[in-house]
């Protein structure tokens, strides 16, 4: 057991580890063909063919084949100023296919009664008539450096489709399956990447370099199956909050219910002095952010180097698990802010008159200003009761990456030992974060993960501030 770190694994308690057994096997073909002009024109064609053991016998092969070109411009215009131009293009194709085992249902064993193994009908329903997925990109790019490439960037372009998703998608109970895999629509991703290096100044003993980058991606999904223009990818811990894909809609959006509002924007609380929540689950954001960004400074003076980079991430949402029974419990520090817990508090909103459609929409009427009190329990409690959009935050954030600091011996110091350098640095990571919605999350830990399960808090530890000391030694 490890001190001070409160996880359920550190524990004197012997951990119950399980096991899972799939095998899987891919053949492939590979080729390729590159071909040169005069150092400034290149093509490579190549293409590639899998065989899958996990997609059906008739759907088992597929082709993909990638076509990219460049053209070095600044080969062909001889001028002072420009030291390097390249344009490129190009088209690729990509094949997936699934994980083992979903093409045919088989009885699953089930917690044995009385010493008898029982085995029971899936919940998932397998497919015997998948096909494979495909990804299809086009790129475009330009890449120029300037005053012997004192100032340079490459930009990128993308436009890129995935055909056939293979998907679970849910179904009819009374089928006896809650889901049934299937290849499920269309997703598009439109973007922009950005890289920019400067070097203000370079002379023998001092260097700035400036590092700048961006990546922009607009994600849609363009069709499910027919009939079906919702589907819920995730769902997430208590309340019915959910992570869904709509047609028309952004990827991973978080549906739950929201605050009622008035015309003027405001919250509305009812007469108790508790928000009111809306009658129907609202879209409350995608998991997915509109843009990051990242800068790097170095500095090298003699044999000395300072270098630090910050980088940052707007937009997509987070729901919090944490925030709920924090709240719930009493144990964050809001919940004793204020003198609340003895006095109370008054929630920024106003009263009124709600009248809810058949449709989910709502009127508010009658609107004045709240002052009524709560107790710090009561609005605890209702962060579990509540809306669901108050446990949803913005997942913006800035942080201090990276800082080193490093020194790099004298050569001559190497005398006849053999080693060619010998370089030592300090560095610290993750050392700085702000611009958060809710300061008690790092919402690049909360929002981590991958597959269906982004974009959802749930217990988990913090970030990790990190120290340490390199040595580089070079024969």
């Amino acid at each position: 057991v490890v001190g001070n770190i409160y996880n359920l694994n550190n524990s004197v308690a012997n951990p119950l580890i399980g096991d899972y057994d799939e095998n899987k096997q891919i053949e492939s073909l590979f080729g390729s063909a590159s071909f040169g002009y005069d150092n400034m024109l290149y093509l490579t064609v190549t293409g590639r063919n899998d065989w899958s053991s996990t997609l059906p016998a008739n759907n088992n092969s597929f082709f993909y084949p990638s076509i990219n070109g460049s053209f070095i411009f600044s080969q062909v215009l001889d001028q002072d100023w420009l030291s390097f131009g390249k344009i490129r293009g190009g088209y690729a194709e990509v094949g997936s296919d699934t994980d083992p085992y979903r093409l045919r249902n088989t009885y699953e064993s089930r917690v044995p009664f009385f010493g008898s193994i029982r085995y029971g009908q899936p919940d998932q329903n397998n497919n015997a008539n998948l096909r494979p997925e495909t990804k299809e990109t086009w790129e475009i790019g330009l890449e120029m450096g300037f005053l012997n490439n004192r100032v340079s960037f490459d930009v990128t372009y993308y436009d890129e489709l995935t055909k056939d998703l293979i998907t679970p998608v849910q179904v009819d109970p009374s089928t006896g399956y809650n889901s049934t895999v299937a290849n499920a629509g269309q997703l598009s991703n439109k973007g922009i990447e950005a890289l920019v290096n400067i070097t203000p100044v370079k002379t023998d003993d001092f260097d700035w370099n400036i590092t700048w980058n961006f990546a922009k991606n607009e994600n849609e999904l363009l069709e499910l199956l027919p009939g079906v223009n919702s589907l819920e990818l995730a769902r997430f811990p208590f309340n019915g909050v959910t992570l869904n894909a709509i047609v028309g809609e952004r990827y991973g959006i978080i549906r739950g219910t929201d605050f009622v509002y008035d015309d003027q924007g405001n919250k509305v609380v009812s007469a108790s002095g508790r928000y009111i929540e809306t009658a129907s689950v609202q879209n409350l954001g995608s998991v997915l952010p509109d843009y990051n960004m990242g800068i790097r400074n170095s500095f090298r003076y003699k044999n000395f180097d300072l270098g630090f980079l910050i980088d940052m991430q707007k937009g997509g949402v987070y729901r919090s698990l944490t925030n709920i029974f924090g709240h719930y419990s009493g144990i964050l520090e809001s919940t004793a802010a204020n003198n609340i817990r003895e006095e109370g508090l008054v929630l920024d909103a106003v009263t009124g008159d709600v009248t809810f459609n058949n449709d989910g929409t709502y009127t508010v009427e009658n609107t004045a200003e709240n002052t009524t009190v709560i107790s710090a329990q009561r609005w605890g409690v209702d962060h579990f009761f509540g809306p669901d959009a108050q446990n949803v935050f913005e997942a913006d954030y800035w942080k201090l990456r990276e800082v080193t600091l490093g020194y790099t011996f004298p050569k001559d110091w190497m005398g006849e030992s053999g080693i060619n350098s010998v370089r030592l640095t300090a560095f610290g990571r993750n050392l700085l974060v702000w611009g958060l919605d809710n300061d008690n999350f790092d919402p690049e830990v909360a929002t981590g993960g991958s597959g269906n399960i982004q974009g959802s808090e749930g217990g988990s530890l913090p970030s990790t501030r990190t120290y340490g000391l390199n040595v580089e030694i070079k024969l």
